[in-house]
């Protein structure tokens, strides 16, 4: 037999009250010390209000008071803040004179190009014909080589009307040769069209400062370019190249006589005798290019203008700036002919030349840089002049809205560079008389800047991150009378020092459930009893008398000493 000891009634019913509202005086103490926590760091805190809500002494009411300002001036802050960000992510600009008498030398002369309306000097075809047709003694198929060649005498991009002479034609007979070579072979030489150069009145060989290119406009002559092979290497030759003046007026710059020849012009063409003048900044492809009749003395006053974006205006994306800087090749509204930087002409060109290319399915070589698409050949010219309506026209997104277009044309979505130079031209061609020409057609062009100085002109964000950032600032100071320092000791106090009190009373915590488990877990007193031994139970029995002893006898003797008390104070009574 077994006989186990159990605590006392009044033991047991202790254990279970402790045991229902532990989970309730663990919360009470978890939020008292919490609220200790926050005392504590209102005590320190640089936010205004937060010292009298989180005050010891304070009353419900004051509580209750200051919680109230400081939650209206919290969301007046957020609400304020809001608006403020609102305001920088419209990334607003704002476009102001940078300077007023900036001057010209700070920027390269423009690049003149010039080209012949009569693009082909045609007292060369019989050599051309000897040359590209050498082994064809077949009258029809020479005859179509000069039709051909022909067409090439007016041609520029869009305008390619004249290879519908062309249609019903055996092309294809043709289709070997390169007519871009023979295009190249007949067009006119540098001593053929050019003489007479000046600069700043000094002269110089036309042959070496002017270089064939090429352009929408077919092949051209470039001064001061850097597209060209001549170009690069009179840069490697000449530091100053390309050149520059910081003078103004005529004469201060490029002089030129371009010789018109219309004797050795196709004879079948009957049009109006002049040339095409371009002014483009360097590294510019194309531009469209004003007339200058013949047998005129034109000035050409160029007035430069600089327009940039400040390089907080990066911040913003290109399609809300609608300008595109040079090197953000990774931009969406990136666009540029193969090898070259961004600009808004090189844009233009590449889109016209991917039109090209989707109506046709080849390039022409004379009007783009040599690229990756393939070049016309003869039976793709009729295809040229079937779409030409199509390459006429050009528009811009979202222009179908206020224009109406009655053509189909070319959408081409492209940005200005954020860095352009533009240039404000002003051509005053004067006829010459008869007695001054002679028996010669010819143009005098000179190109000179109209002042010494230009204007330039910087386009900034109205509200930058700076101005964010400063605002943000006022407004915290405004209505919670804080500033960075004080955002710091919240940022510690929250990521610091509340976890380090979670772990500690989860520690605690821990530490308390393992010490309850422990006393859970101690064995009962157990008395084994067995038939002969039974002075076990009496030894137990006279242990517990033993323990209950002194207990009675201190009752006893309080008894007593209570009765005693009593009836002293009746006897002296």
């Amino acid at each position: 037999m077994t006989l186990a000891y159990y605590p006392p009634a009044r033991s047991l019913h202790l254990h279970q009250s402790r045991t229902l509202p532990r989970r309730y005086a663990s919360l009470r103490q978890l939020g008292q010390a919490a609220w200790q926590l926050a005392m504590r760091f209102g005590k320190r805190t640089t936010i205004h209000g937060l010292d009298k809500l989180l005050a010891a002494r304070s009353s419900s009411w004051e509580r209750f008071i200051w919680l109230c300002t400081f939650v209206c001036a919290f969301l007046g802050a957020v609400y304020v803040c809001l608006i403020l960000s609102q305001r920088y992510n419209d990334g607003k600009f704002q476009t102001v004179v940078d300077s007023t008498r900036f001057p010209v030398y700070r920027i390269a002369f423009p690049v003149i190009t010039i080209c012949n309306h009569n693009r082909l000097n045609w007292q060369r075809l019989p050599l051309a014909k000897a040359r590209f047709m050498a082994n064809v003694s077949d009258a029809a198929q020479l005859k179509l080589f000069e039709r051909i060649i022909s067409s090439y005498d007016s041609m520029s991009f869009a305008h390619f009307k004249s290879f519908d002479q062309l249609r019903n034609e055996p092309t294809q007979q043709l289709s070997h040769i390169n007519f871009s070579l023979v295009v190249d072979f007949m067009t006119w030489t540098c001593d053929e069209m050019l003489t007479d150069c000046k600069w700043r009145q000094f002269p110089h060989n036309c042959c070496e400062i002017f270089s064939k290119r090429r352009s929408k406009n077919g092949l051209c002559w470039a001064f001061n370019s850097l597209e060209t092979v001549e170009g690069k290497r009179m840069q490697l030759l000449d530091p100053l190249w390309p050149w520059r003046t910081g003078s103004a007026g005529p004469m201060s710059g490029l002089f030129v006589r371009v010789l018109m020849q219309p004797d050795k012009h196709w004879p079948e063409r009957r049009n109006e005798k002049g040339i095409h003048v371009m002014v483009t900044e360097p590294y510019v492809w194309h531009k469209d290019p004003f007339h200058v009749p013949a047998d005129t003395q034109t000035t050409l006053e160029i007035e430069p203008t600089i327009y940039f974006y400040d390089n907080d205006t990066r911040s913003v994306s290109s399609d809300q700036r609608e300008c595109v800087f040079d090197d953000e090749r990774n931009s969406r509204d990136f666009k540029s002919l193969l090898g070259y930087i961004y600009m808004i002409e090189n844009c233009q060109s590449e889109c016209h030349q991917e039109y090209l290319v989707r109506y046709c399915n080849c390039t022409m070589d004379l009007l783009f840089p040599p690229g990756q698409y393939r070049s016309c050949r003869a039976p793709d010219l009729e295809c040229l002049a079937k779409n030409n309506d199509r390459l006429l026209y050009s528009y811009q997104p979202g222009e179908e809205r206020f224009v109406r277009n009655n053509y189909e044309g070319m959408v081409c979505k492209c940005f200005r560079n954020c860095y352009s130079l533009n240039y404000i031209n002003d051509v005053r061609p004067s006829f010459l008389p008869p007695e001054v020409l002679g028996n010669s057609s010819y143009v005098d062009l000179d190109a000179h800047f109209r002042f010494e100085t230009m204007m330039v002109y910087r386009t900034s964000l109205v509200f930058g991150w700076v101005d964010l950032m400063v605002s943000f600032g006022g407004i915290a100071g405004l209505f919670l009378g804080c500033s960075l320092i004080s955002g710091m000791e919240l940022a510690y106090f929250l990521c610091i020092e509340v976890p380090a009190f979670g772990m500690r009373e989860l520690r605690q915590r821990l530490r308390a459930k393992r010490g309850i488990d422990t006393v859970a877990a101690m064995p009962t007193p157990t008395l084994n009893l067995r038939q002969n031994v039974p002075s076990q139970l009496e030894q137990y029995i006279m242990q517990l008398k033993v323990e209950q002893a002194p207990q009675k006898a201190t009752a006893q003797f309080q008894k007593w000493q209570r009765q005693t008390f009593a009836h002293k104070h009746v006897i002296s009574k």
